[in-house]
């Protein structure tokens, strides 16, 4: 094939996708933005609920610009979770340096454990699509699953109670009700996750079940792993592959994961980006990090 070839195809393809975008369904697009929305609000009401056990003053409105802050700051940098982590650690108030920075970022650390609960939900929800049809895959499952907790017994009981420990030295307090709800809140925003997905699909003429749904939600994270900026190229080419793995088109496939993707990733990051020039840009957060450093120095010294 000839470069001029190869240009033409390239086109045609670029043509046949933004002609399948335009024919998509706007009320379904729509829904699913708001759905996405909602879910970043759900997400910021979560950390919420552990920052009012460590008896944070910091409101609603103030949690959540840090999350949203912190999920454009994931987005945009290498360093994903853990950038977007400490800049809302950072970010969010502390009148009168209380709670401590540590406490804060146990908070982020708890906030986090808490989509462990999600994520497992979505791999059971996911299975019927996966394929799993050897009537030995469950057993096989169940065995793993004893011989790993048989083996790893004595190593988390170590791990459980160094974190105990941390734990009472670091927040000194019961946040077992809070992170119960916490986990609530988490498996809320994976099913609106596969929703979500579902919605774009519809938006397509697309039927996704939830089971495929939650299928692509795995795909995405998994993609997410790599050090790249909001997985850019890794994650869009995974999704791409998994719809064409339904048999859709390459045109629709291409169509339904760029929505997806514009609405995962672009639009966070927009309301990140809002949020974090309501707060004052980088400035804001280079003035909480150096008052954080500040204020453990003082307590530190017993000044």
């Amino acid at each position: 094939m000839s470069y001029t070839d190869s240009v033409n195809g390239f086109w045609a393809a670029l043509t046949g996708i933004a002609g399948t975008i335009g024919h998509a369904k706007g009320g379904f697009v729509a829904a699913a933005v708001i759905l996405e929305t909602g879910s970043m609000l759900l997400q910021a009401f979560r950390w919420r609920l552990l920052l009012r056990s460590l008896r944070s003053g910091a409101t609603a409105w103030d949690t959540l610009l840090a999350y949203a802050a912190g999920v454009c700051v994931s987005n945009v940098t290498p360093a994903r979770a853990i950038g977007g982590d400490a800049a809302r650690a950072a970010l969010i108030p502390r009148p009168g340096g209380s709670p401590p920075v540590s406490a804060i970022a146990a908070s982020v650390v708890y906030d986090r454990a808490t989509e462990i609960a999600g994520v497992l939900l979505l791999a059971a929800i996911a299975m019927p699509a996966l394929r799993l049809q050897s009537p030995y895959w469950l057993p096989v499952a169940v065995l793993l699953a004893l011989c790993a907790t048989f083996v790893a017994r004595p190593m988390f009981g170590r791990l459980a109670a160094r974190v105990a420990a941390r734990h009472r030295a670091i927040v000194g307090r019961d946040m077992r009700a809070a992170m119960a709800k916490a986990v609530g809140c988490s498996l809320m925003v994976w099913l609106l996750d596969i929703s979500r997905i579902m919605l774009v699909g519809a938006a397509f003429d697309v039927r996704l079940t939830p089971s495929q749904a939650a299928s692509f939600t795995l795909l995405r994270l998994g993609g997410g792993i790599a050090p790249v900026p909001g997985g850019i190229g890794i994650v869009d080419g995974a999704l791409i592959a998994g719809f064409m793995w339904l048999g859709l088109p390459k045109e629709t496939a291409a169509a339904l994961a760029l929505v997806e993707r514009g609405i995962v990733y672009g639009w966070n990051t927009a309301l990140g980006a809002v949020a974090l020039l309501l707060l004052g840009g980088t400035r804001a957060l280079n003035n909480a990090r150096a008052e954080s450093a500040a204020v453990d120095v003082a307590a530190e010294s017993g000044t």
